[in-house]
């Protein structure tokens, strides 16, 4: 997962004395959500996912879409739960405001559509495509974003779309329209994660969310890719959300 947006360092922080991976992980277990990756010890019982590395917190540019910081993680294998999107966006946004004031306009992560910590997908289970995250939204804070995907198979577009929007209408309330793009697509940053791992630009759409926020960007995310898995676009599927410009 990456996280765009604009930070601005505290100005009595000039030479922080603890990094983003420290500042991630502390807010991960202070939450009972991860667990380092390198421990000797077993993980706790109900952790989320193991943490790799993390990185990121330099100001970004004036444009907005510039990386500020990245988690990468091992989901565990948790059934009956969705993947931890939300929560690790939680944590790279709180690890960031302890360095400095930060504005987030958007995200990419790198998903499995095929991971044990998963259900299996439909409309019937109770996780959080149903759960209205975004509720009590303030109505004039309507706000478009970008939406992005690379899959292994550039030509699974239409399908991918095919499954985003029959699911749109019972996911939640806060998604509020899907229309494809024939501009625009994959950021720099985005596109060169994609090729690390043989994905390609599929699909580009504007889609409208009730608010724009970084939990509303994390779960938009999360409802794509649990949406998208029972079209068998692939193993791994790249989604890059970011807020249009006003």
């Amino acid at each position: 997962m990456a996280l765009y947006g604009r930070h601005v360092p505290h100005p009595w922080l000039p030479e922080p004395t603890e990094d983003l991976y420290s500042l991630a992980f502390k807010q991960a277990a202070a939450y009972g959500w991860s667990f380092p990756l390198s421990s000797d010890q077993p993980p706790p019982e109900g952790q989320r996912w193991a943490q790799h590395e993390a990185g990121g917190a330099a100001p970004a540019t004036s444009g907005g879409t510039g990386e500020l910081a990245w988690l990468q993680a091992a989901v565990l294998s948790l059934p009956g739960q969705s993947l931890p999107i939300v929560p690790m966006a939680d944590v790279l946004l709180r690890a960031l405001e302890r360095l400095g004031t930060t504005i987030a306009t958007g995200l990419h992560v790198l998903a499995p559509l095929v991971c044990a910590a998963t259900h299996p997908a439909g409309p019937g289970h109770s996780t959080l495509l149903q759960a209205d995250v975004l509720a009590l939204a303030d109505p004039g804070a309507e706000t478009d974003v970008t939406v992005s995907l690379a899959l292994p198979d550039s030509t699974e577009g239409d399908s991918a779309l095919s499954a985003i929007r029959e699911w749109a209408p019972s996911g939640s309330q806060a998604l509020l329209g899907v229309m494809p793009m024939t501009a625009g697509g994959l950021t720099p940053a985005a596109r060169s994660r994609a090729r690390a791992y043989g994905l390609e630009p599929a699909l580009t759409c504007c889609m409208r969310l009730t608010e724009w926020s970084l939990e509303a960007a994390a779960w938009l995310t999360t409802h794509l890719a649990e949406s998208l898995r029972p079209a068998h676009a692939g193993e791994l599927v790249l989604i890059e959300v970011i807020k249009e410009s006003e």
